[in-house]
């Protein structure tokens, strides 16, 4: 609480002082305001007296009062100040503990952070003990798997090894019975070959021989109708030549003595299928002439078989067409 200040004190006093002062004139107003009231009292000078004592008794009331006051306010000023002084010490107090508490809190921090560094700091070490440890059992792991790599690889090689003096001595073995078996192969081989040979040769003597002696029967035959062939060809194309003449009219105005090579292709019916002068007679109305006398002598007589017709080649026939035979 604030403490009262001498300024409040004295502004105090002099209101009661007003106070009292005013009443005591307010008495004297209401004696000198009224004259008739005083005549008709006894003892008017009691009354004044009496008001006197009143006012005098009211200031020591009022005095008695203030002091009373005044003393009350320097007890309630030292209540507050003992109160403000103990509630600032209170705060010191407290202050001093909240500084306590968080120096303290401070120091539990720090003291826990140490603990946790030495605690990270511990673990870091077994860590790396630990890390240390499994690298060095990494290396001993790695080492006795090299060793035993090693010795394993040693013993595949030897193993390889006798394996290849093995395969290297089958094979040489294989290679001899393969060279034995080869030679004697060809040996056999050679044998049957020659044997086949022989076989051949004697067949091909025989073939030959009968070859021959067909080739000279078909020769005969060959010729023979060939010499039938060319016999009939001479007589049908003879037969023809007449046909187309019979069957030709000669052009007006047509020289005589004029003659055209034709050549007709025919059906084994004897239809003739085209007609070609080959070499014309220099007259085209003549060479007309000859090629309508062989469509009007159409068809033209052939064999009784198509095989006679085919061995006479009679279906492609050049002749030479003479009006005069």
């Amino acid at each position: 609480m604030p403490v009262s200040r001498p300024g409040l004190r004295d502004s105090r006093f002099l209101l009661y002082s007003l106070i009292v002062h005013a009443v005591a004139l307010a008495l004297l107003f209401v004696n000198l305001s009224s004259p008739s009231v005083a005549v008709q009292r006894e003892e008017p000078p009691e009354v004044i007296h009496a008001v006197a004592l009143d006012e005098q008794q009211v200031v020591q009331d009022l005095d008695a009062r203030r002091e009373a006051v005044e003393q009350a306010q320097r007890e309630e000023e030292r209540r507050q100040q003992a109160a403000e002084e103990a509630r600032r010490e209170q705060e010191r107090q407290q202050q001093r503990q909240e500084q306590e508490r968080r120096e303290a809190e401070q120091r539990q921090r720090e003291q826990a952070e140490q603990e946790q560094r030495r605690q990270a700091e511990a673990a870091e070490q077994r860590r790396r003990e630990e890390q240390a440890a499994a690298e060095r059992e990494r290396e001993r792991e790695a080492e006795v798997r090299r060793q035993a790599e090693e010795e394993e690889r040693r013993r595949a090689e030897a193993e390889a090894e006798r394996r290849r003096q093995e395969e290297a001595e089958r094979q040489r073995r294989e290679e001899e019975r393969r060279r034995a078996e080869e030679e004697q192969r060809r040996a056999e081989e050679e044998r049957r070959r020659q044997e086949e040979a022989e076989r051949q040769r004697r067949e091909e003597e025989a073939r030959q021989q009968r070859e021959r002696e067909e080739q000279l029967q078909r020769q005969a035959e060959e010729e023979q109708l060939a010499r039938q062939a060319e016999r009939a060809r001479t007589r049908f194309v003879s037969v023809w030549a007449d046909r187309v003449r019979n069957a030709w009219t000669r052009p007006p105005g047509s020289v005589d003595g004029l003659t055209a090579d034709v050549r007709v292709r025919l059906q084994p019916s004897g239809e003739v299928v085209s007609i070609e002068i080959i070499r014309s007679s220099g007259d085209a109305t003549f060479d007309r002439s000859v090629e309508q006398a062989i469509r009007r002598a159409s068809p033209l007589p052939v064999p009784d078989s198509a095989d006679a017709f085919r061995r006479a080649n009679l279906d492609n026939v050049t002749f030479r067409f003479n009006p005069d035979g």
